[in-house]
Parts: C-alpha cells; sequence; structure tokens
C-alpha cells in the first residue's frame, strides 16, 4: 500500500524543500549571511565600547597616582628665600664689594644677637655707639618706638613699610612718618646726595661701608682698602650711586648669605658688644 506524502516512518528522513524552488533558498541564505553579519558587527561595537570604558579607567587610575598638584606661579602667599648678590669690582682703581639683597625686608634690630639669627640674610651695624654713655648717636626708631633723640648727622635712613629712603637733611618728615607707620629711621654721614658727593669733617682713612641707592636698588657697599670720607664718596659718585649714607666701618661686624644658602663674614664680632649695638638687617 502506498504511504501518502504526510505520513512517515521512524526508520525514514524526509528532505522538504523550501518553498519557492532555488531561487527562494537563495535569498533566504543571504538573509541569514546579513543576519549573521550585523550579528557579528553589534558585537565587535559592544565589545569596543567596553574596551574604551576600560581604557579611560586605567587612564584615570595613572592620573589619579601621578599627578602632582601644582601651585599657581602669581600666588601671593608663595614665599621667597631671600638671599644676597655679591660682586666684586673696582672703581677708579679702588676694589669694592656691592651686597644687593634680594626678596627680603629691611629693619633695624638693636642687639648683636642678630649676628646669629637663622632667618637674617645680611646685617651690617647702623648708627654709631657712643663711647661714653653707650647710647645710639642720633635719631632711632625701632617698630615705631622713638628709641634715641638727637640730630648729630644730616644723613638719615627710613624705613616705612618695607621701603627703604636715604636722604639729607637736618629736619625731615621721614621721621615722623617711622613712628606712625611703626617703621625705622635712623641717622649716619651723608656721603652722597643726588649724585654729588658730601664731604664730612671726620678725616681718617678706614675700611668704609655704604648703604647707597644704585640702579634703582638700595644696596651695601663695601670697600677694600682703607679710605677716607671724601675718597670713599667720590668712589661712589664714580660708580654712578645716587645717594648713600655712611654705615659703621673699620672691623665692625656683619654678614651676608648667597642665594646658595653660603654665609660670608665681615669683620670682627665683638666678644663684649655694647648693648644698644645696633644693625640694619633684611630678613
Amino acid at each position: 500500500m502506498s504511504k501518502k506524502n504526510i505520513d512517515i516512518d521512524d526508520n525514514e528522513i524526509r528532505i522538504i524543500s523550501p518553498v519557492g524552488g532555488n531561487g527562494s533558498s537563495s535569498g533566504h541564505r543571504r538573509l541569514y549571511l546579513a543576519i549573521a553579519c550585523a550579528a557579528v558587527a553589534v558585537a565587535a561595537i559592544v565589545i569596543a565600547l567596553l574596551m574604551c570604558g576600560d581604557d579611560v579607567t586605567a587612564d584615570d587610575e595613572v592620573l589619579a597616582v601621578t599627578q602632582v598638584p601644582q601651585t599657581p606661579a602669581d600666588t601671593a602667599s608663595v614665599a621667597k628665600k631671600g638671599y644676597v648678590e655679591m660682586v666684586d669690582t673696582i672703581i677708579g682703581g679702588v676694589p669694592l664689594t656691592i651686597l644687593t639683597p634680594h626678596d627680603a625686608v629691611p629693619q633695624l634690630h638693636i642687639g648683636a644677637d642678630v649676628l646669629r639669627s637663622a632667618d637674617v640674610v645680611m646685617a651690617m651695624q647702623a648708627a654709631d655707639v657712643r663711647g661714653d654713655n653707650g647710647g645710639i648717636v642720633g635719631a632711632f626708631v625701632m617698630e615705631g618706638e622713638l628709641v634715641s633723640r638727637g640730630q648729630a648727622k644730616a644723613g638719615f635712613c627710613a624705613i616705612i613699610d618695607g621701603k627703604i629712603t636715604i636722604g639729607v637733611a637736618d629736619a625731615t618728615p621721614f621721621l615722623e612718618r617711622a613712628i606712625e607707620a611703626g617703621g625705622y629711621f635712623f641717622r649716619q654721614y651723608p656721603l652722597v646726595v643726588g649724585n654729588q658727593l658730601v664731604e664730612n669733617k671726620p678725616k681718617g682713612r678706614s675700611l668704609r661701608k655704604a648703604l647707597a641707592e644704585w640702579n634703582g636698588n638700595v644696596v651695601v657697599i663695601l670697600s677694600h682698602e682703607r679710605l677716607s670720607f671724601h675718597d670713599f664718596a667720590l668712589t661712589l659718585v664714580d660708580m654712578g650711586v645716587a645717594n648713600a649714607i655712611y654705615l659703621v666701618g673699620s672691623e665692625a661686624a656683619g654678614f651676608a648669605v648667597d642665594a646658595g644658602g653660603s654665609r660670608f663674614d665681615f669683620g670682627i664680632e665683638s666678644p663684649l658688644p655694647v648693648a644698644a649695638t645696633n644693625y640694619i638687617v633684611w630678613r
């Protein structure tokens, strides 16, 4: 008995051709291939996104480890370490050392203990001290307090709000301004005023020091040889100093610290300094 087309035994396999013959079969294959390619493309995109995400995470982690906080260059609170620029020169055959302080604030100080202060980059004796009673010669203002009275010498140095003014005057408003502003003031021999030499009565020869305005800076100038006031002042004029007053010379102790932190001492420190020994210092 013949079997119907719809009947099949357990041990038979029926091959069913897709409807539409060979053309239809080819179309379906193309459809399947397109779907497979699309699936592969989607999978590739997903994998790429996952890998990209991993890379971003890894970079973030590296930055978190290696990034160094930077301080803004214009931050006013950044403190610079002060130092003194030291230059040796010869003017008209006279050897000199020019000391220019940088990033340091000028002040006055009473007492030789400042010679051992770690925060001071330069110190030089300022006003003279009397030989009879040990008092400071001339008007002297310390942090707004008038410590000593008297004119004695026409040259003066006023330090107000961290700025030094050097001048010559028998009476000057800078004395009162220094008191009112909590500043500093002392008197010394004038050496140069307005690029002009000032004559002084003492005629001896000694190692000389000056506080001077030179090339737009306030500097300390030291002679290597013993000079008279006249010769020293003339040398300062020759080098172009605008204004200058004397600082205690001879073997008076002082020091300066250069950019590398090396300290250079000048003069000889007295084993028994007078209590009123005073200094102009830069911190």
